[in-house]
């Protein structure tokens, strides 16, 4: 009797739980009435009607314990220029939306000649508005699909941005050629004006790259200081530089 008793017990309880459950996941109670969109603004890349409308929640149609929120994220996802996205119900009938963006490094020339933008992980994304950090250096002669070599010229940026070389010198772009290696454009002051040079580096971005933008950072600010145009720099060739100057340098 004491065990069947018991059955009868759990089993109405589960019952009514079961009941309540279904009834709170219908109730006009928690039906979604707001969403509100964090981390956006207008001059982001993507404005918070975008991500909204990407979201695609049915306001006052579906309730909080119903929604997919899998399912939203997926929809957001489909947007390349979002990095991550959180997504929180707030009680009785907001959903909030956070997002976080991916943020370009370089701009990329593809083979089809458009320019997408680079993120620090090599990720190719977004389509190009010149309002928008205009002044990223250019990736270009990489194949689409070759992300460690694209990978490795987004490091090699980076490695510059931290050497000596970034203070006497801008770059341009970085170029890959099969033949030659890494190829980057850069400009340094010379006479109250800026001359512009390309730099070979060699075929890897390897450990021994700081060196070689430290040895590179030193025939810069010599060109500089003493008003030399160079035509291109050869800083490929182990411990040596080689130089060759303009016409009239």
């Amino acid at each position: 009797m004491r065990k069947s008793f018991v059955l009868i017990i759990s089993s109405l309880i589960f019952l009514l739980a079961t009941i309540g459950a279904h009834f709170v996941s219908r109730s006009p109670l928690f039906m979604i009435q707001v969403v509100e969109i964090l981390n956006s603004s207008e001059e982001g890349p993507i404005d918070s009607q975008t991500i909204s409308q990407l979201a695609a929640v049915p306001t006052g149609k579906i309730n909080l314990f119903e929604l997919d929120l899998d399912l939203v994220e997926q929809r957001i996802l489909t947007e390349s220029w979002v990095r991550e996205v959180n997504i929180q119900k707030r009680f009785p009938q907001t959903l909030s939306i956070s997002v976080t963006y991916r943020k370009p490094r370089a701009l990329i020339q593809l083979a089809s000649g458009a320019l997408s933008y680079v993120d620090a992980e090599g990720k190719i994304f977004g389509k190009v508005n010149m309002s928008f950090q205009p002044d990223l250096p250019v990736l270009s002669g990489f194949i689409g699909d070759d992300q460690l070599r694209i990978l490795d010229a987004v490091h090699l940026l980076d490695a510059w941005d931290k050497a000596p070389v970034a203070s006497h010198s801008e770059v341009a772009s970085v170029m890959w050629d099969s033949e030659r290696g890494f190829r980057v454009l850069l400009s340094y002051p010379l006479s109250g004006k800026r001359a512009r040079t390309i730099a070979d580096l060699g075929q890897e971005a390897d450990a021994e790259l700081e060196q070689q933008l430290n040895r590179l950072a030193k025939v810069i600010l010599y060109l500089s200081t003493n008003s030399i145009a160079a035509r291109q720099v050869w800083a490929d060739a182990g411990k040596k530089i080689v130089v060759k100057t303009a016409k009239g340098s």
